[in-house]
Formats: structure tokens, sequence, C-alpha cells
């Protein structure tokens, strides 16, 4: 087994940057609202040089220990220069969550396997809804010929 499938058992590094999520729409942080429904948001990770390294893994966590699929982001060197890592969270696994105020967290699996992975504390990200938004009959438009 992978070190990445085992975030629940590792604690938290207090010098580990907490992931930030940027609404799509809205553009708020750590907040999704009904405008953003379906949208993948952005997650955001400040870096340290002085840990993180090219080739290194981050591990999305999104709600109750679940691992984001098809979210495993290798840092690059411009991620490194840069200090920071972004990429999209696909709204399916937010979906699946539900809604609420929802933990999420990361890991980093350094590309050498020397090193222990390391684990962020929790950010909590309200989600306002998860159901597609509802059209009313007000919505058509009724202009007279």
């Amino acid at each position: 087994m992978s070190q990445t499938q085992h975030a629940a058992v590792v604690e938290p590094d207090p010098g580990l940057s907490l992931a930030e999520i940027w609404a799509p729409i809205s553009e708020y942080k750590n907040k999704l609202v009904q405008e953003d429904y379906g949208l993948a948001p952005k997650a955001v990770i400040a870096l340290d040089e002085e840990w993180q390294g090219v080739g290194d893994r981050i591990s999305l966590y999104w709600g109750e220990g679940a691992t984001v699929p098809d979210v495993e982001y290798e840092l690059t060197v411009s991620d490194l220069y840069r200090r920071e890592a972004g990429f999209e969270v696909p709204w399916p696994s937010i979906e699946a969550a539900g809604k609420g105020d929802i933990a999420v967290w990361y890991m980093v699996t350094p590309d050498d396997t020397d090193t222990p992975a390391r684990t962020s504390g929790r950010s909590l990200v309200t989600v306002e809804t998860v159901a597609r938004p509802v059209e009313s009959d007000t919505d058509v438009d009724t202009e007279a010929d």
C-alpha cells in the first residue's frame, strides 16, 4: 500500500500550510455556493522549498478521509519557484461528501522513499449546495410581440 492511503494515521505537521480552496465563480476562499455548482474549484497549497522537492506528490483529501480520485499532483520546478501548487478538485468528489463544513487536507509523499510522508492540518470548507440549481417559470422570457 502507498503512503497516500494512510493519511488518517499520520499526525498533522504544524509546519505545513493549510490547503485553500478557491471557488471558480464566486471566488470565495474555502466556501462554495450555488453559483459554483458543478464547477471544479482550485486547491492552492503554499510550498516551503526546505522540505518539498520536484517529484514529491500531493494527495488531496476531502471529507471523511477519502482521497480525491485522480488528484495526485506531482510538484514541478515552476511550483517550487512560485512557492505554490494549484490544481482542480473534481466536482463529483465534492458532491460525494455532501454539504456543510467539510474537512480538507493533503499529504505530501516525498520522491525520496527514505523520507516519511507528511500531512497538513485540516481546513474547513463550507459547501452550501451540491444540488443543481432549479429554474423557475419566471426565468422564461415572457416579452410580448
